[in-house]
């Protein structure tokens, strides 16, 4: 909703700021993962076959799980992650941050088109409020980013499809890792528990409100922090296996995000909604279960079911006594068999039953906003006060048919019907894919694809939207081609120059997307007006993807991604076309990793890219419903641009022993160079408010950030 979306905007910047003058005077000790920092001759040669092959899977899964990937490792590693790969992506192609921070969108979709799955259960949400993901990094084996044309087993999702597998449980001696830093702390507890099962515990809790207390009078910006923002989360593993063809395992998984800060009168959302001042409150969390069977039957075919449960619980209390308290609650059950028909040729054959309960409570001025409104302020109305249930019950079956058709060809066909009862609508969606070798290192690729997802529950649900709003469609294509190794005139694999030229590979990807029936705000004089919503919008998304990669050799690793998108959305009432709000063009990002030393490894990450879809500020207005204050007047919608942006992160690690104890001790730089990069201009209300004239400021993205840290097992 706008108003939490405004506090979060508002409290992170705050954050961002007070973290950036810490980071300014001083080293922060940061949690870190405990790795290999020289990899030894059997490890150099695992490293050696591990490739971040293309753009639309990252790495391939191990054979064993216990083990994090390759390239989910070279993720863990990267500069400006803080050992967070799930935070990384955005060094992949077709992944961008907005610039106002918040879950990443890819290739020209909505954040709110992905859908995120853990060990096969769809999460609530793996990204916390403030800070990074809600996994610990030395329990992630892998994980897989679908940007586009992904596969029929994925239903209601039309933007990307994250894919994480967390690593299963080692048999081995109760073991217990330590990590303590300014931002976080946490301990993972490891163990077998009997010949055929093991377990882990991942608990994790913020440290800022230590560093950040209480303060007594508001700062420039009008905010003064009761309680600094924090977060935890616990990820609980169990696994009983007595053979590789029979597993079970039991998941627990959560996370908490809360904050509190008082907002004057020199805030900007109070300038603009005076009913707003006074304490704000954030407190949300979600616990989830899941059990999980793999069988492999005599026959060789392969059962997998997954029951799971989470429930959300998303509380925000601001103001003249507005409140938003919004519970979800999920029980899930899928389950699919895979079969050989011939050696040659996989069938994939599944169902999920999904049931969500919704209960809303809120207080709060109505704005009617959409992602695709440059001013929400304008669609403000009276305070709502209403106590509203929702249960939505849907259902998917699926089946793929993998068929590898020559030497040089492979086929994917995919069937997915998918119903709901909340927009009473049944789609069948074809799904495929091919791979073609056209040459002894060259692989042409493509992908097509249709998909829907529920419409926003904010959007369709009554008295706050119009709940006879339909299904959002999309429909992907997708067309490249995938090389290992680069050419040598024979000298592939031979000598120091052909050794060379086969850890290279890379990918080149046009991809095309299009969206229909997305929400739009009516007009109070449009017929219909009083459904506040209607699905009225549509879009394109098009663009290219280059990845070149080079796989750790003579001491160094790095990769290149280069992404040029266009993504538009259209009003069908109108014929009006604009910019998507976080279309940015042009990303480029370059990471390197060297191993100087025996000891010291050195990396980094540079990040460019074109500005972000931006609606100028061309005046200013009275606010009609508080005399006194002033509401900004846009220009056209999105055809205005932030300026570009630029970031370089440097990482140092190194192996280290403390009493005895193995660990890593590491070096972290954030901004390196100290870019003022521009994340949105706003209007200057103080300086407004005394003139009654334009007054512009421009908000800037954390400044250079240095760090330390180290973690030690035992």
């Amino acid at each position: 909703m706008c108003v939490k979306n405004a506090l979060l905007s508002t409290a992170a910047a705050t954050v961002k700021g007070a973290t950036a003058t810490i980071g300014a005077g001083a080293w922060l000790c940061v949690a870190g993962v405990a790795i290999a920092q020289e990899p030894n001759e059997t490890e150099a040669k695992s490293a050696d076959k591990g490739e971040i092959e293309t753009v639309l899977v990252m790495g391939k899964r191990q054979g064993s799980y216990t083990i994090i990937t390759e390239d989910t490792l070279k993720l863990v590693k990267m500069p400006g992650a803080l050992g967070d790969p799930l935070g990384a992506i955005t060094a992949l192609p077709g992944v961008i941050t907005p610039a106002a921070g918040g879950e990443p969108a890819v290739r020209g979709s909505s954040p709110s088109d992905n859908r995120y799955f853990v060990d096969g259960m769809p999460a609530g949400y793996i990204f916390h409020e403030f800070n990074t993901s809600i996994i610990d990094e030395n329990i992630i084996q892998d994980f897989q980013l679908y940007p586009a044309g992904f596969s029929a087993q994925y239903a209601n999702a039309t933007g990307a499809v994250f894919d994480i597998r967390l690593r299963d449980p080692v048999q081995q001696d109760f073991t217990t890792t330590l990590t303590a830093s300014m931002l976080r702390s946490g301990v993972l507890f490891e163990s077998a528990l009997s010949e055929n099962s093991a377990f882990y515990l991942s608990a994790r809790h913020g440290m800022l409100p230590l560093f950040l207390p209480e303060e007594d009078t508001p700062d420039d910006d009008g905010i003064r922090i009761i309680s600094a923002p924090t977060d935890s989360d616990y990820v609980s593993k169990f696994l009983w296996s007595n053979s590789e063809k029979n597993r079970l395992s039991v998941n627990f998984m959560g996370a908490t995000d809360k904050g509190k800060a008082e907002f004057s009168e020199l805030s900007d959302m109070v300038a603009e909604n005076p009913d707003f001042a006074g304490e704000a409150e954030i407190q949300d969390k979600f616990d989830s279960q899941s059990v999980v069977w793999d069988y492999q039957l005599a026959s060789g075919a392969e059962l997998h079911i997954l029951a799971a449960h989470y429930k959300d619980e998303e509380n925000l209390h601001w103001g003249d006594n507005y409140f938003q308290n919004i519970e979800t609650e999920n029980a899930l059950l899928k389950t699919n068999v895979a079969f050989a028909v011939a050696a040659n040729h996989i069938i994939n054959i599944g169902a999920e039953v999904d049931n969500m309960d919704y209960a809303f409570k809120v207080r709060q001025p109505l704005f009617t906003c959409t992602e695709f409104d440059a001013d929400c302020q304008a669609n403000r109305r009276d305070v709502i006060d209403v106590t509203l249930p929702l249960t939505v019950k849907q259902q998917s079956l699926f089946a793929i048919d993998q068929w590898q058709a020559t030497d040089a060809l492979q086929l994917e066909l995919g069937l997915q019907w998918h119903a709901n009862d909340q927009t009473d609508q049944t789609f069948i969606h074809p799904r495929g894919s091919f791979a073609l070798a056209v040459s002894e290192r060259v692989t042409l690729k493509g992908s097509a694809g249709s998909y829907n997802r529920l419409p926003d529950v904010q959007y369709s649900m009554p008295e706050l939207g119009n709940p006879k709003l339909q299904s959002y469609q999309s429909k992907h294509y997708s067309l490249g081609l995938e090389g290992k190794g680069l050419e040598g005139k024979g000298l592939e694999g031979k000598g120091l120059i052909g050794r060379a030229l086969s850890d290279w590979n890379w990918s080149l990807e046009l991809y095309h997307k299009t969206f229909s029936e997305l929400p739009r705000t009516l007009a109070a004089d449009e017929p219909n007006a009083e459904d506040i919503y209607a699905n009225g919008t549509e879009g394109e998304a098009r663009g290219i993807d280059i990845f070149i990669n080079k796989n750790f050799s003579n001491r160094w690793y790095g990769w290149v991604a280069l992404s040029y998108s266009e993504s538009t959305r259209t009003n069908t009432a109108t014929d009006q076309t604009l910019d998507y709000t976080l279309d940015t063009p042009l990303v480029l990002n370059v990471v390197g990793n060297y191993q100087l030393t025996h000891n010291w490894n050195i990396g980094f990450r540079y990040t460019a890219k074109s500005g972000e879809a931006n609606t100028q500020i061309v005046g200013v207005k009275q606010n009609p419903n508080f005399a006194g204050h002033y509401l900004p007047v846009y220009g056209e919608p999105f055809a205005d641009r932030l300026p570009m942006q630029s970031r370089l992160d440097f990482r140092a690690e190194r192996p280290i022993t403390v009493f005895g104890k193995e660990g890593v001790f590491f070096v972290d730089v954030i901004n390196l160079l100290n870019r003022k990069n521009v994340s949105e201009i706003v209007l200057d209300h103080e300086k407004v408010k005394e003139t009654g004239e334009l007054h512009l400021v421009k908000n800037v993205d954390m400044e250079i950030f240095p760090s330390i840290g180290m973690s030690l097992s035992f």
